[in-house]
């Protein structure tokens, strides 16, 4: 059964599924970036909280969140906003897949998502999302997808040491589209 990608935003329920599946996400994909301890006691509270707060300021016009459903439950997801940099452009500050789905597609078709929504709803806006340069899975995805390396800086994530980032940019997202 293929997932259906649903665009969420009005149900604090649903708040706490998506938090679940990133907390997942982020305990594999950033293991040896963050600090394991905030991994593992601390990540699942700040996730509930920052998805909770995401549901309660939810603004149709200036964010998206999707999911990928499968039997019910999400298996993948996508956060984006236009709140943190709008002179830039939508940032697509979440795009996690469940890790045992990786690799299916999923991935690809919620950026896509977000593409359509902005060609359709926001004149095609230029996009970009920022990734730790050692996630080479995340690096190599982006790249193929398109992305031009726009950025490069360092950051602290929760209990880690000091780490590279990249931010990629879209400036025509419908270069993103199937």
């Amino acid at each position: 059964m293929a997932a259906r990608i649903i665009r969420l935003g009005t149900s604090l329920g649903d708040a706490d599924a998506i938090a679940d599946l990133h907390t997942r996400s982020r305990r594999v994909a950033y293991r040896g970036l963050y600090g394991d301890h905030y991994l593992d006691h601390e990540l699942a509270a700040v996730s509930r909280a920052v998805w909770r707060r995401r549901f309660e300021t939810y603004a149709p016009a200036q964010d998206l969140i999707l999911a990928a459903m499968e039997s019910g439950e999400p298996v993948g997801l996508a956060y984006a906003s236009f709140r943190g940099n709008p002179d830039v452009g939508l940032l697509v500050d979440n795009l996690h897949v469940a890790p045992e789905r990786k690799g299916q597609g999923l991935g690809s078709r919620l950026l896509a998502t977000v593409a359509r929504w902005l060609v359709d709803e926001h004149a095609g806006a230029p996009l970009h999302l920022e990734v730790y340069a050692p996630n080479q899975d995340a690096l190599g995805f982006y790249a193929r997808k398109g992305g031009i390396e726009a950025a490069r800086y360092r950051e602290t994530p929760p209990g880690g040491h000091d780490v590279e980032v990249v931010r990629f940019m879209w400036s025509k997202p419908k270069e993103l589209l199937p």
